[in-house]
């Protein structure tokens, strides 16, 4: 009989693959969520998801004390947990203790509930005196102790660079391989690390699942190199795009090059939020590597040998071509969901405009057996697959929003059509709304954009039960902020008209 298993952090990069795998293996899984939009694939048609006896349970909770017995209570019958939370996005220091308080709390309800393991992915660090632990580092670290504080079998893996299609590291590498002349040398500042293939984490989180061998552990593990972060992204432009970076020694290099203007410069290259590439560009100054606790000490006959690196950056970055991306790098809460509290459901409006909000509609009608063709082509939108319409005013938008300071286009990698969920990118836009039923599909995107007001584009397949046709809608949205806001939407009103009527035209034909 297969085990019950929780997930605290389902939604993020490790998570969303431990849920997939154990969903696919059958397993009972209880997922805890405080944004319960982004799990509603696991209820929709995800063709990932393969094992049709596996029983899932959301839980929409946040860990607070507050819900210590909502939490006690959903854990009842639970045979272990995966605990992949960690606060990456907090701008201040409060993500140290808001990271141990919620430790403390699931690992106090867990050993209340009877639960018999708690697996968490922390990160390696060795705390030096000449290159110590960042915050965040710090952090992982510490959430492993308030774990182990309050249950007596916490399996704690540490891992540096996760290298898989998709992740934070793997997008923040790619982007500078590909975009960099030249690589800035860190000097004596610059620290080591041992990079490791998403999917040896994975088998590793599995294979440890409920085996005593590993229960209050802590297991190191990485690839066998031990290699700079600069060598990371001049191996990547190798390796990858045969490009040749030469390293440049900047005089003063520690006090001209703060993490903060680095990951300034990072930021907009990637298109990634500058608090999660700060987080990242400040573990460059550490030593992420395997030291005290390696995993040979705990199980010497492990049947996992990690990918060296070069193999691991080949598999990710062709996963990447085929856009087999099924999780990236994870969205702030605050930036997916939109505020229900001052806006309603917009895309249910009929009226040009309500409450300030803008918006424009497009439609067609299509033949209701072509409603999945449709919105297979609705959700390959974006990437090397365009817009569907004059691609050379979207690149010269994309040109502008880079100047601008914004991702511009082909900043991410795109994610796989097969599943799409809300945090998920596409170029400069976040997928905030998805629904795939058999006679209403959505697909909500928020514009990511540097413009004087929120934008949105929503795109939507509605059929009446039995009709024999079914209505393509495309609405885009537009809250402006102030008099420049509304310049903004009027001035481009007729271009946005030939654009968007391109788009629906196309869209609708199969």
């Amino acid at each position: 009989m297969k085990k019950h298993i929780a997930i605290f952090g389902p939604t993020g990069y490790i998570g969303t693959k431990v849920v997939m795998e154990l969903y696919n293996m059958g397993y009972t899984i209880t997922l805890f969520t405080r944004n319960l939009r982004k799990l509603l694939y696991l209820q929709d048609d995800c063709e990932l998801l393969m094992n049709q006896s596996s029983h899932v349970c959301l839980v929409e909770t946040e860990i607070k004390q507050s819900n210590y017995d909502v939490i006690k209570n959903a854990l009842e019958g639970v045979d272990a947990i995966y605990y992949l939370v960690h606060s990456l996005n907090i701008e201040n220091g409060n993500f140290l203790n808001k990271d141990n308080d919620m430790a403390e709390l699931v690992a106090s309800a867990a050993k209340d509930a009877n639960v018999k393991q708690i697996l968490y992915l922390g990160g390696l660090g060795v705390d030096n005196a000449d290159r110590p632990l960042s915050e965040h580092l710090k952090s992982r670290h510490e959430t492993g102790e308030y774990l182990r504080k309050g249950h007596p079998n916490v399996t704690e893996f540490r891992a540096g660079v996760i290298v898989g299609e998709g992740s934070a590291s793997f997008e923040l590498i790619r982007s500078l391989g590909i975009k960099l002349p030249l690589i800035p040398s860190l000097g004596d500042n610059e620290g080591y690390c041992q990079p490791i293939f998403v999917n040896d984490v994975i088998d590793y989180l599995l294979y440890a699942l409920l085996n005593p061998k590993y229960y209050d552990k802590i297991a190191e593990i990485g690839c066998d190199e031990v290699l700079h972060y600069s060598d990371i992204v001049k191996i990547y432009a190798q390796t990858v795009n045969a490009k040749y970076l030469t390293s440049i020694l900047i005089p003063f290099a520690s006090i001209v090059l703060r993490p903060q203007l680095i990951s300034w410069f990072a930021s907009r290259m990637s298109g990634m939020p500058y608090i999660l590439v700060y987080r990242l560009i400040e573990g460059a100054y550490c030593d992420a590597i395997v030291h005290d606790y390696p995993i040979s000490k705990i199980d010497p006959d492990s049947p996992i040998k990690p990918l060296s690196f070069k193999e691991s950056l080949l598999i990710a970055a062709k996963r990447c071509e085929e856009g087999y991306i099924n999780s990236t790098w994870s969205t702030p809460f605050e930036y997916s969901v939109l505020n229900f509290n001052t806006k309603k459901q917009f895309f249910q409006l009929s009226s040009q405009e309500i409450d300030g909000l803008i918006h424009d509609e497009f439609m067609r009608t299509i033949p209701a057996e072509d409603m999945k063709k449709v919105f297979d082509k609705i959700k390959s939108i974006g990437g090397k697959n365009g817009y569907y319409s004059t691609r050379w005013l979207w690149e010269a938008r994309g040109f502008i929003d880079t100047i601008m300071g914004g991702p511009g286009l082909n900043n991410c990698v795109r994610p796989a059509t097969k599943l799409l969920r809300v945090g998920d990118h596409i170029d400069f836009w976040v997928v905030t709304y998805y629904k795939n039923a058999p006679n209403h599909k959505v697909l909500r995107l928020k514009a990511n954009m540097k413009t004087p007001g929120n934008a949105w584009l929503q795109f939507s397949i509605d059929r009446q039960e039995g009709s024999p046709t079914a209505l393509v809608t495309m609405r885009p949205y537009f809250d402006p902020s102030g008099i420049f806001g509304h310049l903004y939407w009027y001035s481009l009103y007729f271009i946005h008209k030939i654009i968007f009527n391109q788009m629906i035209e196309n869209i609708a034909k199969v």
